[in-house]
C-alpha cells in the first residue's frame, strides 16, 4: 500500500471513529412534566437566559430553574381556571376552561412573556408569572379561534402570531387538517398602538412563526401545504409573500437560532410509511441539517447554546440533547 492511500486510509478510520465518539457522547435528557400532563408544545428561555418555560395540556406555564432543573408553576392563562378540576387534565374539551398555552416567547426589553393561548388569545404576563392579561381576541372582528404560535421583534415589540383556523378551534384539528381548512391567518400586534393587523389570510393550517435576523421578513409555516411561507416586511417585496421552501413532511413550529438559521418540526402528515425528523434550513430556505437522533415525534426545536431544546404534543416531558 503505497503511503498517499494509507494516509487516506488512516484519514477515514479517524474520521468515522470522532463521528462515532461523538455520537455516542451526545446525551438526551427528559424534564418530566407533572403527573398526567403532558404535550410542552413550545419551550422559550426569559431574558436572564433562565428556563426552560413551556406550557402544558392542563393550562399552566411551567418553568425550570437552577442546575438541578427545579420545577415550578409560572403561569395560568385561564380566568377560570379551577386546579381542581384542570391539573393533570389531557382532555381537549377541558382546554376552553383550564386554557391551553401554546406560543411562548419573552419580549427580552421588558423581560415580560407573551403567550399564543389556542382559545384565550394573545396574552402577555410580567417577569414573575401570575395570572395572564389578555390584549387581544379578534382581527377585522373576526374572532381568534386556535391561537397558535408567535415571535417577537425584539426592537420594536412587534408580536407576530397565528390563528390556524377561523372555523375550527383546537380540539377539532385533526378535522380542519382532514377537511384541508384554509382559513388560516399570520397578523402582528403593535404594542404601541395595541392594533392588530392581518398580514396574510387564506392559510392552511397556519402554525409556526419565526422572524428573520434581518427583520426583513416573517415565515409562517402551513401545515397542511407542507411548506414554509415567507412575508415580506420590508424592501421591494414589502407586503407580498411568496414560499419560503416545500418540505418533505408537514411542519410545526418553527425557531431562528442565533446564527440565522431555521429549525422546522415536522410529522409525517399521517402517512405511517413517511419518515420525516425535523431539519435546520438556512436564510435562502435551504436544508443545511437533519436532526439524526430518533426523538419521537416533535413540535419544536429551540437551539440554545450547545443544546437542542425539543418540545412535542404527545410527550409528558420536554427533551433536551446536548
Amino acid at each position: 500500500m503505497k503511503f498517499s492511500q494509507l494516509f487516506m486510509f488512516s484519514f477515514i478510520l479517524i474520521s468515522h471513529f470522532i463521528c462515532v465518539i461523538s455520537h455516542q457522547t451526545l446525551k438526551y435528557e427528559k424534564l418530566e412534566l407533572p403527573s398526567g400532563v403532558s404535550s410542552p408544545e413550545s419551550v422559550t428561555f426569559d431574558c436572564k437566559g433562565e428556563g426552560p418555560y413551556t406550557g402544558t395540556s392542563d393550562g399552566r406555564i411551567l418553568k425550570w430553574q437552577g442546575s438541578n432543573h427545579r420545577r415550578k408553576e409560572f403561569a395560568i392563562t385561564s380566568p377560570f381556571r379551577i386546579p381542581k378540576f384542570c391539573d393533570g387534565s389531557i382532555n381537549p374539551v377541558m382546554e376552553q376552561v383550564c386554557g391551553r398555552p401554546l406560543g411562548l416567547k419573552f419580549n427580552e426589553v421588558t423581560c415580560e412573556l407573551y403567550i399564543a393561548d389556542a382559545y384565550f388569545g394573545l396574552m402577555v404576563v410580567g417577569r414573575n408569572g401570575g395570572v395572564v392579561k389578555q390584549l387581544a381576541i379578534s382581527a377585522e372582528r373576526v374572532p381568534f379561534r386556535f391561537t397558535n404560535a408567535l415571535d417577537i421583534d425584539q426592537d420594536t415589540g412587534i408580536v407576530y402570531f397565528t390563528d390556524t383556523s377561523t372555523v375550527f378551534p383546537r380540539w377539532a384539528y385533526a378535522t380542519a387538517m382532514q377537511i384541508g381548512d384554509k382559513t388560516g391567518r399570520l397578523l402582528k400586534y403593535d404594542l404601541r398602538t395595541k392594533k392588530v393587523t392581518v398580514l396574510l389570510r387564506g392559510l392552511s393550517f397556519s402554525n409556526g412563526v419565526a422572524l428573520n435576523k434581518e427583520k426583513d421578513f416573517v415565515l409562517v409555516t402551513e401545515t397542511t401545504a407542507a411548506k414554509v411561507t415567507r412575508y415580506w416586511l420590508r424592501g421591494q417585496k414589502s407586503q407580498t409573500s411568496d414560499t419560503f421552501t416545500q418540505l418533505a413532511g408537514c411542519p410545526d413550529n418553527i425557531q431562528r437560532n442565533i446564527h440565522g438559521d431555521f429549525w422546522v418540526a415536522q410529522n409525517n402528515c399521517g402517512i405511517q410509511e413517511l419518515k420525516v425528523k425535523p431539519i435546520k434550513i438556512n436564510k435562502k430556505g435551504q436544508m443545511v441539517e437533519e436532526l439524526t437522533e430518533d426523538v419521537g415525534p416533535i413540535s419544536e426545536v429551540q437551539e440554545k447554546d450547545d443544546s437542542l431544546w425539543l418540545g412535542s404534543v404527545v410527550f409528558s416531558y420536554v427533551g433536551v440533547l446536548h
